[in-house]
C-alpha cells in the first residue's frame, strides 16, 4: 500500500472540500507558517555555509576554470580550434562600496538560494492548499505535473547558472567601450545579475506547464498558439531582452530555449486536448 505524500493529499482533500470560508484562511495561515518556518531553517543552513555558497557557487561564474567554460574550451580543442574557446582570464574585479554591503549580500544570497532548495516543498505546501478547490478532473491533472513543475523548474535554474549566466558574465566582462574603463563591479550588481538570470531561467521553463493548464481549461489551443507563433518569438525576444539587459549574447541564448519551450506547449496542448 503506497504512503506518499500524494496519498496523503487525496484524503486531506477529501476532508478540506467542506471547509468554510474562515477554515480555509486558518488553513491558508497554517501553510504560510510552515512554508516560513522551512524557509527559516534553509536561509540560516545557507547563511552558515558563507565559504562554500560564495567561492564555490556564486563567484565560479567569475572564474577560468568554471564548468561551463571548461567544457567549451574542450568542445573546441575536439572541433580543432585549439584554445581558441578556451577562457584564459576574466577582467572583472568585484568591490563591496557599503559598509553593511557585504552582510547584506550575504542575507540576500542565503534567502534566493533558501527560496530555490526548498521549491519542492513550497509547490506541496500550495498544492495542498489549492487542491480541494479543484474538481476531479484537475485535480488529478495537476497531481500529475508537481513532479514536472520541479523538474523544470530546476533545469531552468541549471540552465540559467550553466549557460546563461557565465556566457553572459563573459561577455559582459570582456566588454569595453575605451581601454582607459577598467570593469570594477559592485558586488551588488554581480550577485543581482546572476540571481535574477537563474530565477527567470527557472521561471520561464515551467510555461509548458502554464500552457498544459491554460488549455485545459480551454482559454489556449495549440491552432490558436501556432497561429500566433510569429508573436510569441516576438514577445520572446523582448521578454529575454528585459531579463538580460545590455546583453545580447545572453538574450540570444535566453531566447532560444524560450522558443522551444513554446513548441513543446503547443505539442503538450495539442496531447491533451486529444485526451478530452
Amino acid at each position: 500500500m503506497p504512503s506518499t505524500g500524494l496519498a496523503y493529499t487525496d484524503q486531506f482533500d477529501k476532508k478540506d472540500r467542506s471547509m468554510g470560508f474562515l477554515e480555509h484562511l486558518d488553513a491558508l495561515r497554517a501553510h504560510l507558517w510552515r512554508s516560513v518556518l522551512v524557509l527559516f531553517v534553509a536561509v540560516i543552513f545557507l547563511f552558515s555555509q558563507k565559504a562554500w555558497v560564495f567561492d564555490v557557487v556564486l563567484l565560479g561564474p567569475k572564474r577560468p576554470d568554471f564548468l561551463t567554460y571548461r567544457w567549451v574550451c574542450s568542445l573546441g580543442e575536439y572541433w580543432g580550434q585549439g584554445r581558441a574557446w578556451c577562457v584564459e582570464a576574466l577582467p572583472l574585479q568585484l568591490v563591496n562600496l557599503d559598509l553593511t554591503g557585504q552582510l547584506m549580500q550575504h542575507f540576500y544570497v542565503s534567502f534566493v538560494g533558501a527560496v530555490v532548495l526548498i521549491f519542492p516543498y513550497l509547490v506541496w505546501e500550495i498544492w495542498r492548499f489549492v487542491s480541494p478547490a479543484l474538481r476531479d478532473r484537475e485535480f488529478y491533472a495537476a497531481r500529475n505535473l508537481i513532479a514536472a513543475v520541479i523538474a523544470l523548474f530546476y533545469a531552468g535554474c541549471a540552465f540559467g547558472y550553466l549557460i546563461l549566466s557565465p556566457m553572459s558574465i563573459l561577455f559582459l566582462s570582456q566588454y569595453s567601450v575605451s581601454a582607459e574603463v577598467v570593469n570594477t563591479i559592485a558586488l551588488g550588481s554581480y550577485l543581482s545579475t546572476l540571481t535574477m538570470m537563474v530565477l527567470s531561467a527557472g521561471l520561464i521553463f515551467e510555461l509548458p506547464v502554464l500552457a498544459y493548464f491554460l488549455g485545459m481549461v480551454g482559454l489556449i489551443s495549440a491552432p490558436w498558439m501556432r497561429a500566433n507563433r510569429r508573436y510569441a518569438i516576438v514577445i520572446n525576444l523582448f521578454l529575454a531582452a528585459a531579463l538580460t539587459p545590455s546583453d545580447v549574447g545572453g538574450m540570444l541564448i535566453l531566447a532560444l530555449p524560450m522558443i522551444l519551450l513554446y513548441e513543446m506547449s503547443i505539442w503538450i496542448v495539442a496531447k491533451s486536448s486529444m485526451r478530452t
